[in-house]
């Protein structure tokens, strides 16, 4: 089984998914800041970091960033939890480095599903290339929308 952090300030939240981890037999930790989840992702091993993005403490993004540069760390799934209204936190979550999404409302099946999916070795690696991709094409659509707006001014 994986060893999951859960990091989300608020504890509710925390409980119901916690539950379902530990009904499924997972190693669970919780943090309820960001700097405690940073603090917990330096001293031990963890499989699978489940980051609230609307973290009140810290900016969550941040969060993904300093962990990704911890020695040893860089490849630990991150798996940002976002809600259903939140238009640039998908894209904004994969840029900084996040594996996989999970969005709010959600309930077991859901979290199932996500952990299965960002502990599989091979499926890791088929959603980082396809994440890959997707930057790839959103930059592209920028860069092409930069150019023509200066085409447009000239």
């Amino acid at each position: 089984m994986a060893t999951i952090l859960l990091v989300d300030d608020n504890p509710v939240e925390r409980r119901i998914v916690r539950m379902t981890l530990d009904m499924d037999g997972h190693r669970a930790a919780e943090a309820s800041t960001g700097a405690e989840a940073l603090e917990i992702i330096a001293k031990y091993p963890v499989d699978l970091v489940l980051l609230a993005m609307g973290l009140k403490d810290t900016n969550a993004y941040d969060v993904i960033s300093q962990a990704r540069t911890m020695p040893g760390r860089e490849h630990t799934a991150i798996v940002a939890i976002l809600e259903s209204d939140d238009e640039k936190g998908p894209v904004e979550s994969f840029m900084a480095g996040a594996v996989d999404l999970l969005i709010r409302p959600f309930g077991a099946h859901d979290v199932r599903e996500i952990v299965v999916r960002a502990t599989t070795g091979e499926e890791v690696d088929r959603r980082r290339l396809l994440v890959g991709r997707q930057l790839e094409a959103f930059e592209t659509a920028q860069r092409l929308q930069e150019q023509a707006r200066a085409s447009a001014q000239t």
